[in-house]
């Protein structure tokens, strides 16, 4: 009983506000354009105009409803062309996207992540910013759907509002169309607007791909959510397989610039990985190439004066990459079938703080006076070999190490082993990285000679099989065969042989030209010699 008397009190109230409402309408409020949405399945309450009958008419939730006036309590609201009241408490205020949901046209009210779908997952590839006009193309969930660039981008929906009748600017400048090239962002880069070059549409990180629509002046020109964008030509790297400039000093930053192109173009077959690092901190790297359980590995630089070896190692990648993607053969190797068995692992520069004071001088050191002292006060480092404390790396490995012969007592540009094997970092790195692999063989390059150091202590069935394999160098690249010998030691080689039992070289590239870097005329015979190597070692089988 006391229920009924409740309603009925409620009923009677809203019975009499919705009279007087409808009875004096100078008490209205009128809005304009006001929308709201019910919260849940409410009651519309009409009058009968004739007969001032008050009835009620169920609203589903969700149900968006045109605000015609309202009161202190209540909305009134057309429902199904019936002009009634609804409880304020019962509804909500509309979005601008609920009011406007065919709209194309939209901006971003504050900058907002843009998102890439990989493997079903969505990505934050940069931004979206504020204040710019963008068409979507679709919806998903609590996103908005763009094209961006090549691909499709989403953009969360509640940072944005419809721009009813928008239409985004056309550039009136003169665009050179050009056939769609394929480019590639090397750092993070700007997207600016075409028609106002000074208004940014999208902040972008490096290593997205990107189509390109045609250029203007030193712009590139793309296309974001309908806008014409412009990315500065020199922050894009352009799909040319070829990435690496093997002429010339070629430096430590080239490299790494070279290795994160190289895999973000061929990320599918390659991977880049810091295995350790130099005196000086400079990061030392590895790239692996090919999808095969087997594995070898070559590296070059151990000496720093012998830096064209790096040129030749970067230089095969290069190449093999290009091969392996097109399915193309390299001296009659099918590069794909080889390298989906056998992975090929480079370290294109195991002295980069070394390498970096033949070609830059001391001041590519942290402590330049300090290598100045080591060079006998002489700022001339062409002839130096050895890392930046003066230590040859070639002489640290654990193989009859304390034996070498021709030790210098002291640091200094050449031949200076060391207080103990491994002392130096950057032989640790690659001694450690060679251990935590399976590599069925391995080279080392170096760069003066013309020769091909393979045997150390080797017998039996060990030998033989070495043997042959570095016969197939020596075809391939017309150096000879250094002839077994006692004694040696500490080098890479070395250590590999010895223990790992299996097949190890030492390659050195270049006719002997003495203590300085091999000249750069000698580099197109050198590669032309060296380039199938690679190739060769990861076809033979393992054993």
């Amino acid at each position: 009983m006391k229920k009924l008397f409740i309603s009925f009190i409620v009923f009677f109230l809203t019975f009499n506000m919705v009279k007087d409402v409808f009875a004096e309408a100078s008490t209205d409020q009128v809005v304009p354009e006001k929308w709201v949405v019910t919260l849940e399945v409410a009651e519309l309450t009409v009058q009968n105009v004739e007969t001032g009958e008050i009835s009620t008419v169920q609203i589903p939730a969700n149900q968006l409803l045109k605000v015609e006036k309202e009161d202190t309590e209540v909305f009134f609201v057309q429902y199904n062309e019936t002009l009634g009241s609804v409880l304020k408490s019962k509804v909500r205020d509309a979005t601008l996207w609920e009011i406007n949901p065919t709209e194309k046209v939209f901006k971003v009210m504050a900058n907002t992540n843009l998102l890439l779908n990989e493997n079903g997952k969505l990505v934050n590839k940069g931004i979206v910013k504020s204040n710019t006009l963008f068409e979507k193309i679709g919806e998903k969930d609590q996103y908005l759907i763009i094209q961006y660039l090549n691909t499709t981008a989403y953009i969360e929906k509640n940072n944005t509002v419809p721009v009813p009748g928008g239409k985004i600017p056309v550039p009136t400048i003169s665009i050179k169309a050009v056939k769609i090239k394929v480019g590639m962002t090397k750092r993070a880069t700007k997207i600016v607007n075409a028609v106002n070059k000074s208004n940014i549409i999208a902040e972008i990180p490096a290593s997205q791909r990107i189509d390109i629509k045609g250029e203007y002046d030193s712009f590139y020109v793309v296309k974001v959510g309908g806008n014409t964008g412009f990315i500065t030509k020199t922050n894009i790297s352009l799909k040319t397989n070829n990435y690496v400039n093997p002429s010339g000093d070629y430096s430590y930053n080239e490299m790494i610039a070279d290795l994160q192109e190289l895999n973000a173009w061929y990320p599918s077959f390659t991977k880049v990985e810091i295995i350790g690092k130099s005196v000086d901190g400079r990061n030392l790297y590895s790239i692996k190439l090919g999808t095969g359980k087997e594995e070898i590995s070559l590296n070059a630089s151990h000496h720093a004066r012998e830096h064209m070896t790096t040129n030749v190692l970067m230089e095969m990648l290069d190449q093999y990459a290009n091969a392996y993607e097109k399915n193309t053969k390299i001296n009659g190797y099918d590069v794909k079938k080889l390298l989906t068995r056998t992975s090929i692992y480079f370290v294109p520069m195991v002295n980069p703080d070394g390498v970096m004071l033949v070609q830059e001088g001391a001041n590519s050191a942290k402590n330049p006076s300090q290598v100045i002292k080591l060079n006998n006060g002489s700022k001339n480092f062409k002839a130096w070999k050895a890392n930046i404390r003066g230590v040859d790396l070639n002489r640290q490995y654990p193989a009859n190490w304390s034996k070498i012969s021709g030790n210098k007592p002291k640091p200094g540009p050449d031949n200076h082993k060391g207080s103990k094997p491994l002392s130096e970092p950057e032989v640790k790195a690659l001694y450690d990285f060679t251990n935590k692999h399976n590599f069925k063989n391995t080279v080392a390059y170096h760069s003066s000679g013309n020769i091909i150091f393979w045997h150390y202590n080797q017998k039996g069935s060990q030998f033989t099989r070495d043997k042959a394999i570095a016969t197939k160098l020596s075809k391939q690249t017309g150096y000879s065969l250094v002839a077994p010998a006692k004694g040696g030691g500490g080098g890479y080689k070395d250590w590999y042989v010895a223990v790992k039992k299996r097949p190890g070289f030492t390659i050195e590239i270049s006719p002997y030209v003495g203590n300085k870097p091999v000249p750069h005329s000698y580099f197109n015979s050198i590669m032309k010699k060296n380039l199938p190597i690679g190739l060769i070692l990861a076809a033979e089988p393992s054993k």
